[in-house]
């Protein structure tokens, strides 16, 4: 188990077009110990200096624009390697078979539970 400054020591990106959303998921993601960023879309995400130096990524499937499937795709096929959950309030096995065959740690359905997603980000940073 690492030890409580690894925790704070890592960083989640949350990558979700709902302002409200996205607050709440920086503050969960806080409370567990981890440090959030939040970004309104893929294309700010990737302009980001530091996209590539996050810990975890967590994103939603349906984002206007890019996607975050298609987020996920572009990260694996420029050789970023970053562990990524994948959040969505209107599941279906299409999408979520996609993803977790690109290695994604989580397909979860919104709201997201907050024992799921501390789930996802132990076993996606290896906590």
């Amino acid at each position: 188990m690492a030890s409580d400054a690894a925790l704070s020591d890592a960083s989640v990106a949350i990558v979700e077009d709902d302002g409200s959303v996205r607050a709440a998921l920086i503050s969960l993601v806080g409370a567990f110990g981890f440090s959030a960023r939040g970004f309104a879309d893929a294309e700010s995400f990737l302009a980001d200096s530091a996209a590539g130096q996050v810990d975890c990524l967590v994103a939603d499937v349906r984002l206007p624009g890019l996607s975050g499937l298609g987020l996920q795709h572009v990260l694996c096929t420029s050789g970023i390697t970053m562990p990524t959950i994948l959040i969505t309030a209107y599941p279906d096995e299409a999408s979520r078979g996609i993803a977790m065959r690109a290695g994604a740690f989580g397909y979860l359905v919104k709201p997201v539970q907050p024992e799921a997603l501390l789930a996802c980000l132990h076993a996606a940073l290896g906590v």
